[in-house]
């Protein structure tokens, strides 16, 4: 067929305007790779989260054989290392390296790359994810490799040499994409790559002197430093399966100061046998204010909760911190260094929201008994609940100046006594309209925020129906959790977690933040692909996980163990009706309020679920 002027004049441009991109994302003719580290904040020394795999590929593939993640997670997610998009870029890359080079390796070289055992480090990043890694490896079969990247690195556009650790070790960067490049170095038997160039490199492209001298370390050991930090030196390594390690300051977003006894939780996996996963808790009983019995605690709390946590706080720690945030209120610090004992908890409840749990701590028993001492403890937390809670209100008429709602305070039946303030917020537990406060209040919701002091303990929740509960069960007219626990485990208990309520905490709240009329698209994919795997994971009987009679006498791991326990007979009003349900249509599919659910105060023990 012969070609017209027109034709060939559009091809060229086509092959001129494809080599145009080509350019533009992938830089075959480019120069010299340079690549602009971004400074990256975290200690070396002390990882958030560390991975033991045999094999990273196989780590989902063994997560999901635990029944409710079975339950939760799909096939994507087992498939996800095969269809990550750094595997792909760096699989990509190393082909390209091959073909353009004439490198001798094949595609079996490339996985082996991706899938030796390995040991991978991760820090937090600044949007809150794991996003900065270092993982090591015995490089074995890689030798072939690095000596070929360290030929090639002199004339790439995508691989380069960017610095040299103790030893004269190479460390080449590979870049994957836009603002995405991997580090890595090899030395010996030891190899290691690294998520971000700021994890070694500064802003102007030097070495960071602690980091670089760290990095060099694990070239001879593996990361032996993290194994020494999280007391694993000890632990022998699962040389057929996986380990898991996260930090409590992590799981608890940097407010392990409340409970500075636990550091980790520990996920052990070995594929022989059945092939079952096993939990332990780094402890420190040196730091641990008090003996951890959370028993008094389970028999206040009402039963049925979302989940549950048993918290040792340091009431020492917490009130240098009140008295730091509030120079005026040394009497309540007093009281809680001296007046406070044993653990406290926190509880999520399905009838309220994820930011409107309920806490409880408890009084030493010498303290409940003395009239004079709860009169004076009262007192203080009569002068401190109106000086820390509250919002400014626009339409409030205050005198003082700082426009806030009055504090509101009742005796109840039993000696307990009750403090709220209403506190206007967008995502509050109550309705404005038609509450007693409907013309002052600032937003179309509010918490009604609660303090509150009865039989030796203290209740506090954004929610003021939760601490009517709490007190319900103090006044022994609605059941505790503790009637859902094995008695011998009462004390040992440290969380209790109810998968059918905790099912319907997560329809409420996604309901909430997905209304019909504004997030139609994402609430729809929600009901196709999110309820039917809430409803799955209700059918599940609640859990809890307790921890050994004794603890070790110095820092270490602790087993442990997770129970199945009884179905509770009754729950809390309205814990499985109550807010926005994404299966149900008409006024709370809207985002108008469900009559009942919001706006009315508890009335614990007149229904269940």
């Amino acid at each position: 067929m012969k070609l017209t002027r027109r034709k060939i004049a559009l091809t060229i441009a086509v092959l001129i305007a494809g080599l145009i991109a080509v350019q533009a994302i992938w830089r075959p003719f480019g120069g010299r790779l340079e690549i602009q580290p971004h400074a990256v904040a975290f200690d070396i020394h002390y990882p958030d989260a560390m991975i033991d795999s045999v094999a990273l590929s196989h780590l989902p593939r063994d997560i999901v054989r635990v029944p409710l993640l079975q339950t939760l997670l799909t096939q994507d997610f087992v498939d996800y290392y095969e269809s990550n998009s750094t595997r792909l870029s760096a699989e990509g890359a190393l082909r390209r390296l091959a073909f353009e080079h004439d490198l001798e390796w094949r595609d079996e070289l490339i996985k082996r790359v991706l899938d030796e055992p390995s040991r991978v480090l991760l820090w937090r990043s600044p949007d809150g994810r794991l996003g900065y890694w270092v993982m090591t490896m015995r490089r074995n079969g890689l030798l072939k490799l690095m000596q070929a990247m360290g030929n090639v690195a002199a004339s790439d556009s995508q691989l380069s040499k960017v610095a040299t650790l103790s030893g004269d070790v190479p460390v080449y960067a590979l870049k994957l994409a836009v603002g995405h490049t991997l580090l890595f170095a090899a030395k010996g038997e030891q190899f290691i790559a690294m998520s971000e160039p700021g994890i070694l490199l500064d802003e102007n492209g030097k070495t960071i002197g602690e980091r670089a001298k760290a990095l060099a370390q694990m070239l001879d050991d593996g990361g032996a430093d993290a194994m020494r930090a999280w007391h694993l030196d000890a632990v022998p390594a699962n040389g057929n399966g996986h380990r898991l390690i996260v930090s409590v300051n992590y799981l608890s977003f940097g407010y392990q100061g409340f409970f500075p006894g636990i550091d980790a939780v520990r996920f052990d996996f070995s594929a022989s046998g059945n092939g079952k996963w096993n939990t332990a808790a780094l402890i420190d009983p040196g730091r641990l204010p008090q003996h951890w019995d959370s028993a008094e605690l389970w028999r206040a709390l009402p039963s049925n909760a979302a989940a549950c946590a048993s918290v040792p706080v340091d009431w020492s720690d917490a009130a240098d911190m009140l008295g730091e945030l509030r120079n005026g209120e040394q009497a309540a610090a007093n009281v809680l260094r001296e007046q406070f004992t044993g653990p406290a908890a926190v509880c999520w409840y399905a009838k309220s929201t994820l930011v409107a749990p309920v806490f409880v701590a408890r009084l030493k028993p010498e303290v409940a008994r003395d009239p004079a001492r709860l009169a004076q403890i009262r007192s203080a937390l009569a002068d401190v609940f109106p000086d820390a809670i509250g919002a400014y209100e626009a339409r409030a008429n205050d005198a003082a100046g700082y426009r806030r709602l009055p504090v509101q305070t009742r005796e109840a039946p039993g000696g307990a006594t009750l403090w709220m303030r209403p506190v206007s917020a967008r995502s509050g537990t109550a309705q404005s309209a038609g509450s007693p406060y409907a013309a002052q209040l600032s937003s179309p919701r509010y918490f009604p925020v609660t303090l509150a002091l009865a039989h030796g303990y203290v209740v506090f929740s954004p929610d003021a129906r939760l601490v009517d509960d709490t007190l319900a069960v103090l006044d022994k007219r609605y059941p505790a959790i503790a009637d859902t626990l094995s008695p011998q485990r009462l004390s040992t208990s440290v969380v209790s977690l109810t998968p059918a309520t905790a099912a319907a905490l997560v329809e409420r709240e996604a309901g909430r933040t997905l209304p019909a009329d504004q997030e139609a698209i994402f609430r729809n994919a929600a009901r196709a692909h999110l309820l039917p795997k809430l409803h799955a994971v209700a059918s599940y009987a609640p859990v809890s996980l307790s921890l050994p009679d004794s603890l070790p006498s110095s820092a270490g791991w602790v087993p442990v163990e997770w129970h199945v326990e009884p179905r509770a007979s009754v729950g809390p009003r309205d814990d499985n009706a109550a807010g926005r349900p994404l299966g149900t249509t008409g006024a709370a599919d809207s985002g108008a309020a469900v009559p009942g659910a919001d706006d009315q105060s508890a009335r614990p023990g007149t229904s269940g679920n």
